[in-house]
């Protein structure tokens, strides 16, 4: 498994990455997901809470040892996501075009495989 600082890098990585694109694209994002769309403001203000929260995951990264509470943070925050994700995909609400389902299960499963991964590293580091 990787060790503890690169989980929460790649996990700022894909923060930044798909912030920025919500950021940039809200209402191509919100189509692409479903029709009718999420609202973009609701996308724009996702991207600008994803672009901080991988500000902050790089910024506890660089600690030597990241304290066991922000690493639960994050990983609370990254079920919160997946939780999300299932919520509005099984609504049907927002996320209900074949291609948008997809991808957000795919990156619902990359987020809730690094909040467990989080959580595991940080536990080790216990020991």
């Amino acid at each position: 498994m990787p060790s503890l600082r690169a989980i929460l890098r790649i996990n700022a990585t894909s923060c930044l990455l798909f912030g920025a694109l919500f950021v940039a694209m809200p209402n191509t994002v919100a189509g692409f997901l479903g029709a009718p769309p999420a609202p973009g403001s609701v996308i724009l203000v996702l991207g600008v809470l994803l672009v901080f929260n991988g500000i902050h995951l790089l910024y506890v990264s660089r600690a030597p040892r990241p304290s066991r509470a922000w690493v639960g943070y994050f990983s609370g925050g990254d079920f919160v996501w997946v939780l999300g994700t299932l919520l509005l995909v099984g609504s049907g609400l927002w996320i209900n075009a074949p291609a948008g389902i997809l991808a957000a299960l795919v990156v619902a499963v990359a987020v809730g495989a690094m909040g467990w991964m989080q959580l595991k590293a940080s536990s080790a580091l216990e020991l």
